[in-house]
C-alpha cells in the first residue's frame, strides 16, 4: 500500500512541472530582435509605428532552456546591461506564452504586458502578438513617443490593439 501511495504521489508531482503533454515539441530557443511594434488606441487615433520612434535601447527577447526568458536592455552609450526575467511555455496550439510575473515592470517600458501569448512561425523563426493589449500601455510612455497625442483624453493605461513581432537574430 505504501508503494502504491508513493507511485501515485510521484506521478502527480511529475505532472506538475508546467509542461503540457499535448503541446507540440517546438524548439523556440533563440535571441530575438524586435522588428515590429505598432499600436492603435481602439481606432480613435491613427495606428502608430512605435518601433520607428524608439530612440533608446530596443530590448532583445532571449528564450533559453527550461522555459526561462529575459528581456535584455543594453545602453549603447554606457554599455550597462539590464534584464527583466520571465518564463515561457509552449501552448497546445503551438504558441509561446511569455510571463514576466509580478516582480518586474521593465517590460511595460517596451509596451509588453505582464503575460502575452505569441504566435510562433517556425519557418520564419518569429514570435508575433497581434490583438488587444492585455494590460493596455502606459500613457506617459506612449506620449513620450507620440507627443502629438498629448492633448487627447486617453485612459491610463491606454487600451488598444498592439502588434509586436520578434525575429531570431541571424548571426554571420
Amino acid at each position: 500500500m505504501k508503494a502504491m501511495r508513493f507511485l501515485l504521489l510521484a506521478g502527480l508531482l511529475g505532472g506538475c512541472d508546467g509542461d503540457d503533454p499535448a503541446a507540440p515539441d517546438l524548439d523556440v530557443r533563440g535571441n530575438y530582435t524586435l522588428t515590429e511594434l505598432t499600436f492603435d488606441p481602439q481606432g480613435l487615433l491613427p495606428n502608430i509605428d512605435l518601433r520607428a520612434r524608439i530612440t533608446t535601447t530596443i530590448p532583445r527577447l532571449v528564450l533559453v532552456t527550461n522555459g526561462r526568458a529575459q528581456l535584455i536592455f543594453e545602453d549603447l552609450s554606457t554599455g550597462l546591461v539590464t534584464t527583466a526575467d520571465a518564463s515561457y511555455t509552449i501552448t497546445r496550439e503551438g504558441g509561446v506564452r511569455v510571463d514576466f510575473g509580478e516582480s518586474s515592470s521593465l517590460q511595460r517600458g517596451t509596451f509588453l504586458s505582464r503575460s502575452m501569448t505569441f504566435t510562433y512561425d517556425e519557418g520564419a523563426r518569429s514570435l508575433t502578438f497581434a490583438g488587444t493589449s492585455p494590460d493596455g500601455i502606459d500613457r506617459q510612455r506612449l506620449l513620450t513617443l507620440a507627443p502629438e497625442w498629448s492633448q487627447e483624453q486617453l485612459f491610463d493605461p491606454v487600451p488598444g490593439t498592439l502588434r509586436v513581432v520578434y525575429r531570431v537574430e541571424v548571426t554571420s
